[in-house]
């Protein structure tokens, strides 16, 4: 028999290490095969648990039903339908039903632990009636009527509190009585509406968080996120729940946006799961979004006014769009009017004109003169003057309007869109025009304006773009005035060598 040379010290050591190494492995497997099981195992009752919201309706309609089929039986004197005892006995089982899913969504956490046991006693209580009805009424199908009444109306008072205080856990306590008048919600034990704020009239004078911060929370975030439904712990219905924050510790990002859990949510890609607000709920808009950014970059004051402080121009037109001081990104930017009336339509068809409204829910109009009138008299002019506020958009290409007729085009105060392309206009004739307030797209190709139409184009307040080509402007003057005004577009063929058609087929799109 061959005997194996005894293991040296250096060698034992080595083994006892490499088996401690072994067993520690082990050991971490076996926390993380039991972190694994144990988060599985918590997907799968949050998955039922869902379900909460869904059977919860089964007993309140069934046994609604049977409650008041037992007490219109028994004040009416009527013969019992021994039907009843079915209702009862799916009443109770959906009861239960909901009890147990109800309690597998609360393992989930984000309520008030104390709005969950109320909920849940009263849970109970309408299950536990409910067997007890089906039992009483299955043995003896005829009781007193005063029990039958009681039994029933108690069912009644159950379903009704048990509802009452789910809601309050749903949506806030105050969902109910949101809306109430004063006297009603001092009724239900609750502090009348606050004074409207009063309207600010500039930036400068909003207060940070009643004027910009709070109204967007109660709007979009504190549905499940108020003192009884906290999720992710965090209360955002009080400057108290905002100053503590939520479970993470990094909810406000210090004044950093890449580090703001809430940031992070808010504005990641709506179809993502951890997007907020979550369950389909109406998300914040773009501008909203902007807002609280720069509120985080801020440092989440609750209270003082914005001030004069240096904002970026970004969260400056952001702010002024939420606290209503400027129409919205993408809005309608005229102020609304009424349809016009069908005669009016009708007039300026008979000038020729081709009419459309702008949208179901925009009354201005989009004026087409291009494909049916070539020569615009004097007349047709007049019947666009007499109804100015109410168009919007107005195309006169390839027709013959003069620079005259421009004078009486100026009138058209709500202008937004004006089409001049292909016709004799020339730069004194787009002079008239200084000033307009509401024009955004101006198209002059193939006009016949020349350099002198840059110290026309500079009085637009909210003009976007124009087309210049195929004019007698020249190269120089188009990049002064690029270079002056970069916020307007200028489209046009000066030191380029685009072909003509090839900028006609743009100035039309």
């Amino acid at each position: 028999m061959i005997l194996a040379p005894p293991l040296r010290k250096n060698q034992k050591h080595t083994k006892q290490t490499q088996l401690h190494q072994f067993f520690n492995y082990l050991h971490l497997c076996n926390i993380v095969s039991i972190k694994i099981v144990r988060g599985v195992e918590m997907d799968i009752i949050q998955f039922f648990g869902r379900f909460h919201v869904l059977v919860l309706h089964l007993p309140i309609g069934i046994l609604l039903m049977a409650a008041l089929m037992e007490m219109h039986t028994s004040i009416t004197g009527k013969q019992r339908n021994p039907l009843l005892n079915q209702i009862w006995l799916w009443g109770a089982i959906s009861a239960i039903a909901a009890c147990i899913l109800g309690y597998m969504l609360s393992l989930g956490g984000g309520y008030n632990p104390e709005a969950v046991d109320i909920h849940k006693a009263f849970g109970i209580s309408v299950a536990t009636l409910s067997i007890i009805c089906w039992l009483a009424f299955s043995i003896k199908s005829q009781l007193n009527k005063l029990l039958v009444l009681g039994l029933s109306g108690f069912q009644l008072l159950l379903l009704f509190t048990t509802g009452h205080y789910g809601a309050n856990m749903t949506h806030g306590e105050t969902y109910l009585v949101e809306h109430a008048p004063n006297f009603v919600r001092q009724i239900a034990g609750f502090e009348p509406h606050a004074a409207p704020r009063e309207k600010v009239t500039s930036i400068a004078q909003a207060d940070i968080y009643l004027d910009l911060i709070q109204p967007m929370f109660k709007q979009r975030c504190v549905s499940c996120h108020n003192d009884s439904k906290a999720k992710g712990g965090l209360n955002l219905a009080s400057v108290d729940g905002i100053v503590k924050g939520g479970k993470t510790a990094s909810t406000w990002g210090n004044g950093q946006l890449e580090n703001s859990e809430l940031y992070k949510r808010i504005s990641i890609d709506k179809h993502d799961k951890k997007f907020m607000p979550a369950e389909g709920k109406t998300p914040l808009s773009d501008d909203q979004v902007d807002v609280i950014a720069w509120w985080i970059k801020a440092g989440t004051p609750t209270s003082g006014l914005v001030g004069p402080q240096k904002i970026a121009d970004r969260y400056q037109g952001a702010m002024a769009r939420v606290l209503g001081l400027s129409a919205s990104a993408g809005a309608w930017p005229l102020a609304k009017i009424a349809t016009p009336n069908p005669q009016i339509i009708t007039s300026l068809n008979n000038q020729g004109f081709i009419v459309k409204q702008i949208s179901q829910k925009v009354a201005h109009l989009d004026i087409d003169a291009s494909i049916r009138v070539k020569n615009l008299p004097n007349s047709a002019i007049q019947t666009l003057v007499d109804n100015k506020t109410a168009i919007a958009y107005l195309n006169l290409s390839k027709t013959q309007v003069t620079d005259e007729q421009l004078v009486q085009i100026a009138q058209l105060s709500n202008l937004i869109k004006l089409r001049l392309d292909s016709t004799q206009v020339t730069s004194q004739g787009i002079a008239a025009l200084a000033g307009a307030s509401n024009l955004t797209y101006l198209n002059l190709y193939g006009t016949q304006v020349d350099d002198q139409v840059f110290s026309t184009l500079a009085t637009f307040p909210k003009l976007k773009k124009v087309f210049l080509a195929d004019t007698n402007i020249s190269l120089k003057a188009a990049n002064e005035f690029s270079e002056k005004h970069s916020e307007i577009a200028l489209i046009h063929n000066k030191g380029l060598n685009k072909k003509p058609e090839q900028i006609a087929q743009t100035a039309a799109e």
